[in-house]
């Protein structure tokens, strides 16, 4: 599939969790489309969800308006949400997904036109917009929601945007007690750092060793965009968080 951001993959690493790292994961010209059509306008219609004014439009708010987007990004959206898609995340981490909670052919995702009360398991997108902030982390190290399986960001940056940051951070676990919003009291060390670059895409199988968080930007004058996959159950759960 032309826009499938695995396309490119190369190698899956298992350490210190399961994640991928792509770098140019889609043809130039699809990555140039996708960043020139991207919905700033409609995305400063939304509310802020965080202190640092993160704007978030999610595949459902995106379906109920009928798709006002490129032709290009519901290409993109429906792809990804799709079963072929997740099909695909599961035999990429095949080493793991082996043992997922519910098995690859017993998963099923709801109707994209109906509710479907049998399903078990949901896929969802969405665009990610975060203001200009400087010295400021809007991700500390955290892990995921428990009932998340897998998370994918795709990295799409304005050419004029000289600031450096905004990287995914992958932390080597140390001490698994974390609070009520699974940031964790004593965080691993960083490990790897993807770097916020336009056409960067990381994705990484969740579970409770799958600690992450976001660098501070410096010199950021433009947002920052993420775009985000993801797949969860809807009632199963991954890891059972430690609270302290």
């Amino acid at each position: 599939m032309r826009l499938c951001v695995l396309q490119n993959l190369k190698t899956v690493e298992y350490k210190p969790y399961p994640h991928i790292v792509i770098e140019n994961c889609l043809p130039e010209n699809l990555h140039n489309e996708l960043l020139d059509t991207l919905p700033s306008d409609r995305l400063d219609q939304q509310k802020a969800v965080d202190k640092h004014g993160k704007l978030t439009w999610l595949y459902k708010e995106v379906a109920n308006e009928n798709y006002p987007v490129s032709n290009i990004w519901k290409e993109f959206i429906d792809y990804h949400t799709s079963k072929e898609f997740l099909e695909k995340v599961f035999n990429t981490f095949d080493k793991v997904s082996k043992d997922s909670k519910i098995k690859l052919s017993d998963i099923i995702l709801p109707s994209k036109t109906a509710e479907d009360d049998d399903c078990n398991a949901f896929t969802d997108f969405s665009f990610v917009k975060h203001p200009p902030a400087n010295k400021v982390s809007n991700k500390i190290p955290h892990s995921d929601n428990e009932k998340e399986i897998y998370a994918g960001l795709l990295y799409l940056k304005y050419p004029e945007d000289k600031s450096t940051g905004g990287d995914f951070c992958v932390h080597q676990q140390k001490n698994l007690v974390m609070n009520r919003k699974r940031e964790y009291y004593e965080p691993g060390k960083i490990v790897r750092t993807i770097p916020y670059i336009s056409n960067n895409f990381v994705m990484f199988w969740n579970g409770k060793y799958a600690q992450h968080s976001v660098s501070a930007r410096e010199g950021a004058e433009h947002p920052r965009w993420s775009i985000n996959t993801i797949a969860r159950y809807t009632a199963k759960r991954i890891f059972r968080p430690i609270y302290g």
